[in-house]
């Protein structure tokens, strides 16, 4: 653990209360929230500094608000690729590009 542990989590705990926050409105099983829980945290952990030194707004209040909506964006594009039968399509593109025999 880092000797500056505090700092990190600091810094990561609004982002997590904000995806906790939107856990609320999601709707799947517990795994799906789960996995989206963990998006909500690591997509505020990387984007937060980048909103702040953009807008210079608290970065804490950025924290939760892109855990939260963060976590709805994942939310809407797994939908999406689910919706529009993504995963066969790049399936088959990865299957091709590697040369493999059709299942």
């Amino acid at each position: 653990m880092p000797a500056d542990w505090f700092n990190h989590l600091e810094k990561i705990l609004p982002g997590l209360l904000g995806s906790m926050g939107a856990m609320l409105w999601i709707q799947g099983s517990w795994k799906r929230k789960l996995a989206l829980f963990a998006f909500g945290g690591v997509m505020a952990w990387y984007a937060t500094p980048w909103i702040y030194q953009k807008t210079g707004i608290s970065e804490g209040f950025l924290g939760l608000m892109v855990g939260l909506f963060g976590m709805a964006i994942v939310d809407s594009v797994f939908r999406i690729w689910a919706d529009l039968g993504l995963s066969s399509i790049v399936r088959e593109f990865i299957r091709a590009r590697l040369g493999l025999p059709r299942e």
